[in-house]
């Protein structure tokens, strides 16, 4: 910036627009949000830059099960491309990604931004991801004033889909993972401010079970309760957890009345693996579990999912990368370090396809995915700074 009172005036901006962006409820299922949080993106970048080309992705449905079973196609809101164009000849091309949506529902008690103090911002996506969405626009603005623009060839990809695990936009990914040399993601870093590196890779489940009704008092003996059925898989598949392996049972749906048993039932699964080796042996141990239930008379069980976030386990690569980044840090004394972390995101799935990223560029802040959520504004400039001399070096960098 050219002087204290712009780089001052820029912060304060910063965190209106945070503020700002959260108080759109852009659940993933909330299509009327997630819109209205693009189109006031867009309205920024159309703002700051000049040499900008913007696309709206129309992504295809989600495709999933209702607890009976029967197959859904749910609609997507639309991702959000906005490129650099113009750059110079043989520019690095360089994707910047985020998500515009949160996990706050609709009706959600969640919904507006709150003041703590002077340096904590409360509020819904505040640091997962609109906070990020904030620190990588005014990281580009301030490249693209710098001697350094036009030396990279930026592409900045916002979906609306990442907190259900992408399954719109993973159609993409392929394409974004072969037209680009590395990717800056920006979701929260983690609550010190370190950087997310060895991650677990995830899939989510739903098994559907069915058996027989019958009237209790009659003829019990006559039903097989597809309840029973569910609760033994749960018993059996829990055996697998271990420090590699995480098997959780978040939901369960079924029965009726008290006095019939039941012939449906659902569970809702997520499950977390180290490496590929587990994912292989996770879906080969709980097929087995399922073979052996399904023995029972008239009990009938379904396993749908998938595993959508392969891990991210470090190569040379990644560690190149991460050292790029931590020398930027240290000439800004700004503390840095690297963690392993069990949660995942679209970094796992670009690093599938062969992009390296570093995936956790965002603001300070904790408490995500909970009413508590909040985001440390003194972190704003600080991570602004950071990429913009993240940008600086890999402009300068062959």
């Amino acid at each position: 910036m050219s002087n204290k009172q712009d780089k001052s005036n820029h912060y304060q901006e910063a965190i209106e627009l945070i503020k700002a962006l959260a108080n759109i409820n852009s659940h993933s299922y909330n299509l009327d949000g997630i819109a209205q949080v693009s189109l006031k993106i867009q309205a920024e970048y159309q703002k700051r830059f000049k040499n900008i080309q913007i696309e709206e992705i129309e992504l295809p449905d989600q495709i999933s099960v209702d607890d009976n079973g029967q197959e859904l196609k749910i609609p997507l809101g639309k991702a959000l491309r906005i490129k650099r164009i113009n750059a110079n000849a043989g520019a690095k091309p360089i994707l910047l990604m985020g998500h515009m949506d949160t996990v706050f529902p609709i009706d959600s008690k969640f919904q507006t931004c709150k003041e703590i103090n002077d340096n904590i911002l409360n509020g819904p996506g505040v640091a997962d991801l609109k906070g990020g969405l904030v620190v990588m626009m005014q990281a580009l603005e301030e490249f693209e004033a710098s001697a350094h623009a036009g030396k990279i060839a930026w592409q900045v990809f916002l979906n609306p889909d990442e907190e259900i695990g992408s399954p719109g936009s993973q159609t993409l990914f392929k394409d974004l993972a072969s037209n680009n040399d590395l990717a800056l993601i920006y979701e929260p870093g983690l609550e010190d401010g370190s950087i997310a590196y060895r991650r677990k890779g995830a899939g989510n489940f739903k098994l559907i079970a069915r058996g027989k009704a019958a009237h209790v008092g009659r003829a019990f003996n006559e039903g097989a309760s597809a309840i029973l059925a569910v609760s033994d898989f749960i018993q059996a598949a829990n055996k697998l957890n271990s420090e590699s392996i995480i098997i959780n049972f978040g939901k369960i749906e079924g029965g009726g009345p008290l006095n019939v048993v039941p012939d449906l039932a659902s569970l809702g699964i997520n499950i977390r693996i180290e490496n590929n080796e587990d994912m292989v042996t996770v879906e080969n141990q709980l097929n087995k579990i399922i073979d052996k239930i399904k023995q029972t008379e008239n009990i009938k069980l379904e396993l749908h999912g998938k595993f959508n976030r392969k891990p991210k386990i470090p190569d040379s690569r990644l560690e190149e990368l991460y050292d790029l980044i931590a020398s930027c840090a240290k000439e800004l004394n700004i503390p840095i370090s690297k963690k392993d972390t069990g949660g995942c995101c679209d970094g796992n799935n670009l690093y599938e396809h062969g992009l390296v990223n570093i995936d956790t560029l965002g603001v300070r802040g904790g408490k995500i995915h909970s009413a508590e959520e909040f985001v440390c504004l003194d972190s704003i400039e600080e991570r602004v700074d950071l990429s913009l001399a993240i940008l600086t070096r890999l402009a300068n960098t062959q």
